[in-house]
């Protein structure tokens, strides 16, 4: 059945309540000139997936591959999750984060549009996470070729452009052919997850293998990592979404932060059960603050970074879960850096919306999130 067919055969009050929170993603991708004046500004790639459907990633690329009869050595991948309880949101509002991690870390960034809810259900959103990490991973996967395929042609486009840019004015004798190269060569070795609020549940998600637990896991559900991943993991988790068993007016609100109109609470409560029922909540496949730590569960490559603003009806869940962390034996694993007097979502939102200090702590804490990954692919600590 085609999106569309599966949209229209919804409920009316599902309908309304989607096209109303969908509306943001009708921004043209042209904004990110003003949204992230400093680039560098995506390509979108439709990238193959375990079925027919294409995966649309958005491919930030950093300025030092440009030159590509220049560049040899492997480039660092990051795979980055945008937010909005599994029905909404963009990786347009990604894009300043992507855009300064490809910089300043020399690094291809995919951002990832994965399947949302109510057109598609759980686990949608996380089998198109897996595979857009399996086509980094794998050369078996679908999407592996692909996407080496297009970033190299969008790099060769890129050195023509430039080199176009040189020539102008001079004869058409004096230009040269586009340089002859066979295939972008993405570091394995060096990969990095990111994500905000339910990205973050993604990100976390990848990381975990989810042993057979009958009645709820009838079946073992591995991570893509295999055990034997060498590497450290660096996981940036901004606020996640780690437990899906409760729906948002359900949570736990901390004090200090005002209550939620009736519409925007009414809203919540009915989309998120549209793409996750009430019966899967407590699959560890859907809540990963629920999965084992130890015996294989998170990998043991993982190192995370916990972003936590203060006024965050989410913030609960995630101090559960350091301390099971912590209980488990995986604390030295773990930073936390927590921000006081901040709400859920600040960092990810339009920069003229802010407040001064809203605006100097979504700086900090991008900073903090770019050194964690060089500090974890150099050496391995978190701190």
């Amino acid at each position: 059945m085609s999106s569309l067919l599966k949209a229209f055969n919804q409920p009316f009050d599902v309908l309304w309540r989607t096209a109303l929170v969908r509306l943001p993603r009708a921004v043209p991708d042209a904004v990110l000139r003003y949204t992230s004046p400093e680039g560098p500004h995506p390509f979108v790639l439709n990238l193959p997936s375990r079925g027919s459907y294409k995966i649309p990633v958005y491919v930030f690329l950093p300025s030092l591959t440009y030159d590509v009869t220049e560049r040899a050595d492997p480039v660092p991948v990051m795979i980055d999750f945008h937010g909005g309880g599994f029905v909404l949101g963009s990786c347009l509002e990604q894009a300043p984060f992507c855009a300064q991690m490809s910089r300043e870390l020399g690094a291809v960034v995919l951002s990832v549009d994965y399947r949302l809810g109510p057109v598609d259900k759980f686990p949608a959103a996380l089998e198109d996470a897996e595979d857009v990490l399996h086509a980094v991973l794998h050369e078996e996967k679908p999407g592996y070729h692909e996407l080496r395929k297009a970033i190299t042609q969008n790099l060769v486009e890129s050195y023509n452009t430039k080199q176009g840019e040189e020539w102008k004015g001079e004869s058409a004798s004096s230009s040269e052919p586009s340089p002859m190269v066979g295939s972008v060569n993405l570091d394995t070795d060096k990969i990095a997850l990111s994500g905000f609020s339910s990205g973050g549940n993604l990100a976390l998600e990848l990381a975990l293998d989810i042993a057979r637990n009958p009645p709820i896991v009838p079946t073992p559900w591995p991570s893509p990592f295999s055990r034997e991943h060498p590497h450290p993991i660096p996981l940036l988790l901004f606020y996640p979404s780690l437990d899906s068993r409760l729906l948002p007016s359900q949570r736990t609100r901390p004090p200090g932060l005002p209550a939620t109109k009736r519409f925007w609470s009414e809203l919540s409560d009915t989309l998120a059960p549209t793409y996750l029922s009430r019966d899967e909540a407590s699959h560890p496949r859907a809540s990963p603050g629920l999965a084992e730590i130890i015996d294989g569960g998170l990998h043991e490559q993982a190192r995370i970074l916990l972003i936590l603003p203060e006024l965050d009806s989410l913030a609960e869940q995630s101090e559960t879960w350091v301390k099971k962390l912590h209980e488990n034996g995986r604390g030295q694993h773990l930073r936390v850096e927590r921000y006081k007097g901040m709400k859920h979502g600040w960092t990810q939102m339009p920069v003229s919306w802010l407040g001064l200090a809203e605006r100097q702590t979504r700086i900090e804490s991008f900073e903090i999130a770019r050194d964690f990954v060089k500090k974890v692919w150099k050496t391995g600590e978190v701190s």
